[in-house]
């Protein structure tokens, strides 16, 4: 099993990332020594990225395969993709279904392409799409209608909705070596023309399209750079004089900055060579102040709690009742605890440490969307997510809190079934949480 190894630094983030600045820590995810890069966020807090391979027969260039990094650190193949010796650049469609990546053409071509090695060999760069099948297997991957024989295409992704899909290319009439191009996604399940986005391309290279939440467009660019890649935005909301934006230090360094991609609003993954090889680096905002006033909270709490009468029971059904303790919510398809839910774990914090005979079970739950299996898995990690915060921030002994995983089960609403369509988002969301049950006290 690989190890996690952490290097933090305190950034702050640009307000186009988030609503408002915050102080956010960079980390580095080592995973092995060849060289990783490319990270893109997959189902239940996995993620699939690229490692070099040292290529035996040609000291020069380096193979590239697909791999999973999973929730304990294992480094997982991807069979269905291991047959192409240069793949990379993936990138995972918003429901997990679609899955693109790059990878080099087989025939040497006589004009232009390869621009990761421009002057040792010229193999056209290629996109290919991946489907996932009805029991989750990947399927034969197909080319990308608009590849060349004479040009590279590479660095998909897909706008948030879905319908356009942005890469690299450095295809004739272009800005400079390789822009950006999107093509829409046709009701047949074509692509359109390919368009070249001027507004955005350079003189220089501009590669690795991503887009956060709200729609701003991400890329690195060695313009203005003396031709090394750096990480710029350009926002959803502009106009005909917007210009993209070069992000600050430490999203970008003295080397290559590239690949950024988002969890969620606080948080993601870039890649960048600036320690000498391509690493993968996460970002996150720091935890919020009250995390570190907890302890003081508790202490304070537990001298009031002296003198009471012990009744746990009833005094935590009171708390709930009243709100002063409330259930934990989740995004779509996420387990990572927001920010906006912290207040009340804090809550059941001081519970926990007033009242040390009490067995806690974590009741867990998923929305009806995705399989059996599935929501009984994500239930699970999400239970598992609060109670990890309870070790960590509280000091409370794993002894005391068991997880229960229910998946879709004992929904609150009406909306247990996907089908019905008069639920709304905020109804879905009401199912997917973790409560809380007294087993001991």
């Amino acid at each position: 099993m690989k190890k996690l190894i952490i290097i933090a630094a305190l950034i702050s983030l640009p307000s186009l990332i988030f609503s408002q600045e915050k102080t956010c820590t960079l980390s580095k995810i080592t995973i092995g020594d060849k060289g990783t890069w490319g990270a893109v966020p997959y189902m239940n807090g996995q993620i699939i990225f690229v490692e070099n391979i040292p290529n035996e027969g040609n000291d020069d260039v380096a193979d590239s395969k697909l791999f999973i990094l999973d929730n304990n650190r294992n480094k997982l193949k991807l069979p269905a993709f291991e047959k192409y010796p240069k793949a990379g650049s993936p990138f995972i469609s918003k429901d997990g279904k679609e899955l693109y990546f790059t990878v080099s053409g087989t025939a040497e071509s006589t004009t232009k392409g390869g621009w990761s090695h421009p002057d040792i060999k010229k193999y056209p760069l290629q996109i290919l799409i991946s489907k996932q099948s009805g029991n989750g297997e990947w399927q034969e991957p197909v080319p990308f209608q608009h590849n060349g024989e004479n040009f590279s295409s590479g660095d998909p992704c897909l706008s948030p909705d879905g319908m356009y899909l942005y890469f690299a290319s450095d295809r004739e009439n272009g800005a400079g070596g390789t822009d950006i191009y999107r093509s829409q996604r046709n009701g047949d399940g074509s692509w359109s023309e390919p368009q070249n986005l001027r507004i955005i391309n350079t003189g220089g290279d501009e590669r690795f399209p991503r887009f956060d939440a709200k729609g701003n467009l991400y890329f690195s660019s060695t313009a203005g750079s003396a031709g090394d890649l750096d990480i710029f935005v350009f926002p959803a909301v502009s106009d005909i004089f917007t210009k993209p934006a070069r992000m600050d230090f430490p999203f970008n360094s003295k080397g290559d900055d590239f690949a950024i991609s988002f969890v969620n609003d606080n948080s993601g993954y870039l890649s960048s060579n600036r320690d000498g090889s391509d690493c993968i680096y996460l970002f996150e905002p720091e935890k919020p102040k009250i995390v570190y006033d907890t302890i003081k909270i508790i202490e304070k709490a537990e001298e009031q709690a002296a003198s009471e009468p012990v009744h746990p029971d009833l005094i935590f059904a009171d708390m709930i009742k009243n709100g002063k303790i409330k259930y934990v919510y989740f995004d779509f398809d996420k387990y990572e605890i927001r920010n906006s839910e912290i207040p009340a774990l804090v809550e059941l914090l001081i519970f926990m440490r007033q009242y040390p005979s009490v067995i806690l079970e974590l009741p867990s739950y998923a929305d009806c969307h995705g399989s059996d299996a599935y929501n009984i898995q994500l239930s699970a990690n999400r239970g598992e997510a609060v109670k990890n915060y309870l070790i960590t921030h509280g000091g409370i002994n794993a002894s005391r809190i068991t997880v229960k995983e229910y998946g879709a089960a004992n929904p609150v609403n009406e909306c247990g079934n996907c089908d019905n369509a008069k639920c709304s988002e905020t109804e879905f969301e009401a199912n997917r949480r973790v409560e809380y049950k007294i087993l001991e006290y």
